[in-house]
């Protein structure tokens, strides 16, 4: 067996060969084919260990939870593939395949070093996504792969201070350095405090990109987070502040994929609170949400790329082409808002239940509520524009079949799970106690959605007001300003007299001096 991440990474090598549109048509979709019957094969227990140097490593290890996460990712892979196909150029291709086999193959490491190699590749391969795309792109990239970087670096200092405090490599539960794991899965997740680079990002690239990072960036935070640092029950508080900014945020943007980009922020506030409280149900409802979030949250960022596609605008206004012009589009999207929400009978409401059902504490139920009404009212905002404002674009062009296609195949999985939640369960052997379509789950699963219609009612004009100054703060822009102009400043003491740097080699020895004693 092989990690189905090296079957992406040898497609990016392949594409370097020079190659018409047909033949890359073909390689692309038989390697993404390839990487899901590879998953969907790969039995749960087996490992591959490697000696190198005076190392154990594990670089292949399949269990439970990474076997249903790397199934979701090579599913949603496929789909990206297959919407992007014959609108991304063979440049951006290349470095597509990196980063999902990156990304795949970080699911299915077993040992800190691997994980550190492709976590790092992921960032390298994604960087470069943004800054080739365009020439409007190129400082959000350098912006994205700085502060990706600085999480890398906290990764890696955190993986020497456990092997010294361990001697060990294993992708356990971290023992020490806890606080540098924190960081760096924080800046992957796009924490409240760590997320200025995720609504920057998906916002400017093109939505094709967007498409894919949406995929892969914040949820493989996740499932290194469930790994790592399970159970630390302050993080949930931390996931609850976290979605609520996301929700005001979302409520006040004016572009769609920066709306749709404070969304994910969160949704990775309900897996943060079911891997934080410490029960195999939040946990089981954290892996779950994961899966349904890939394939609700891809649908949408492709569903609005396809009224970029023949509009060429990001906005609200634009919206209503779907319901005139689109009408797969349209079906795909009510699906996904519907999960999204946590209507029963969607797949978003299956695994909102289970986190729901295992926190104890009042406090996280209060806030899962305030989390689920919020993002019921948000979307309202999206369902208003779509379905209900009159759109006066009359155009003729529609998006390919291929990215009707991709929204299609991930579609149908929304309503197979919606319809049948234990099939998740099955998949992975990770069964929980749940009556899902009892009376209780079902009233706590539609409360939010109803209080949501009510207040969208009352405050519609408030909810849907195009905002001229918007709430943003950065900063990492503040602090980089302040390092620069600090630097300038002390730069003008540099000119080269020979007195100046005796008082500057004379000063820092008497600081030194000053900390040791």
């Amino acid at each position: 067996m092989i990690t189905p991440g090296l079957l992406y990474i040898l497609g990016a090598l392949l594409l370097l060969l020079p190659m018409n549109n047909k033949i890359k048509y073909f390689i692309s979709l038989l390697i993404s084919v390839g990487a899901l019957i590879l998953t969907f094969y790969l039995i749960p227990g087996y490992s591959f260990q490697l000696d190198f140097l005076k190392y154990s490593l594990v670089p292949f290890k399949v269990a439970n939870i990474s076997k249903l996460t790397g199934l979701i990712f090579a599913v949603a892979g496929l789909a990206a593939v297959i919407y992007s196909l014959t609108i991304c150029s063979l440049s951006q291709l290349r470095l597509v395949f990196l980063f999902i086999g990156s990304a795949l193959t970080v699911v299915f490491a077993g040992d800190l070093f691997t994980l550190y190699i492709f976590w790092e590749l992921m960032t390298i391969s994604s960087s470069f996504i943004i800054i080739m795309a365009s020439e409007f792109t190129k400082k959000t990239g350098y912006y994205y792969f700085l502060l990706h970087v600085a999480g890398s670096l906290s990764l890696l200092w955190g993986i020497f201070l456990q092997y010294s405090a361990t001697g060990s490599l294993a992708l356990d539960t971290i023992e020490a350095a806890i606080p540098f794991f924190m960081i760096a899965i924080a800046v992957k997740l796009a924490l409240f405090g760590f997320h200025t680079w995720l609504p920057m990002a998906y916002s400017k690239a093109p939505f094709y990109v967007a498409v894919v990072l949406s995929i892969y960036t914040t949820k493989v935070g996740v499932y290194v987070m469930s790994v790592l640092l399970p159970g630390i029950n302050i993080l949930s508080y931390a996931g609850v502040i976290s979605a609520l900014f996301g929700i005001v945020m979302a409520l006040r943007t004016n572009q769609v994929l920066k709306f749709l980009s404070y969304s994910i922020i969160i949704q990775v506030g309900f897996m943060i609170i079911g891997i934080s409280i410490d029960t195999s149900e939040g946990m089981a409802g954290a892996i779950f949400h994961l899966v349904n979030h890939v394939l609700y949250k891809t649908v949408l960022f492709m569903a609005v790329g396809a009224v970029i596609y023949i509009t060429g605008k990001d906005s609200f206004e634009n919206l209503g082409v779907m319901r005139r012009k689109l009408p797969v589009t349209l079906i795909a999207t009510i699906v996904a808002i519907l999960g999204i929400t946590g209507v029963p009978f969607f797949n978003g409401y299956m695994s909102k239940t289970i986190i729901k059902d295992a926190i104890h504490d009042p406090v996280l139920t209060w806030g899962f509520n305030l989390m689920s009404f919020g993002t019921s009212l948000m979307f309202f905002k999206f369902i208003y524009y779509a379905f209900f404002k009159k759109s006066t674009i009359t155009l003729d062009t529609k998006p390919p079949i291929s990215m009707q296609a991709g929204m299609g195949l991930l579609t149908v999985l929304m309503i197979v799970i919606g319809i049948y939640p234990s099939l998740l369960e099955n998949v992975t052997n990770l069964y929980v106690d749940i009556t899902y379509f009892d009376t209780k789950h079902m009233l706590s699963g539609i409360k939010p959605f109803l209080w949501a219609v009510a207040v969208f009612i009352l405050f519609k004009k408030y909810l849907v007001k195009n905002y001229e100054k918007l709430l943003h703060f950065d900063m990492y822009r503040k602090i980089a300003r302040l390092f620069v102009t600090t630097g300038n400043k002390l730069s003008n003491y540099h000119d080269g007299r020979l007195s100046r740097y005796l008082v500057w080699a004379t000063t820092t020895l008497l600081i030194l001096l000053l900390l040791m004693i």
